[in-house]
């Protein structure tokens, strides 16, 4: 057999091996770079819940008519928070959250008006 008919699928092999390895590389780096993004959007989305409760934890004591609904643009998303009369001494408002990339959570606080806490937080 001749030298020269081996090198040629000798480099053909090696070529193929290391466009594998790169590809493998490149999807590795890609699914990590979506993984982030994911965790950067349930970041904002808690910051978003967050400053929602908080709001409503202020606005909950001026309310008189239920149910209301207030609705607020912060820099990172919408804020909308819908306040229903549940009892005498308690109060139950969602709030949604959206942010700048369309994602949405939701969460549910039960809110104990007489003791001033929260006897209660539904995540969904």
């Amino acid at each position: 057999m001749n030298e020269r008919g081996m090198v040629y699928p000798l480099i053909l092999s090696l070529c193929f091996i290391i466009l594998i390895f790169f590809s493998f590389l490149t999807e590795k780096v890609a699914s990590e770079r979506q993984f982030v993004f994911m965790q950067e959007e349930q970041l904002r989305q808690v910051r978003l819940i967050q400053q929602g409760v908080d709001r409503a934890l202020i606005w909950v004591e001026d309310l008189s008519v239920y149910p209301a609904e207030r609705r607020v643009n912060v820099s990172e998303g919408i804020l909308k928070v819908v306040f229903t009369k549940i009892s005498g001494d308690e109060v139950m408002f969602s709030v949604e959250a959206v942010t700048t990339r369309q994602s949405t959570k939701k969460v549910k606080v039960y809110y104990n008006v007489t003791q001033k806490s929260v006897a209660k937080w539904v995540e969904g």
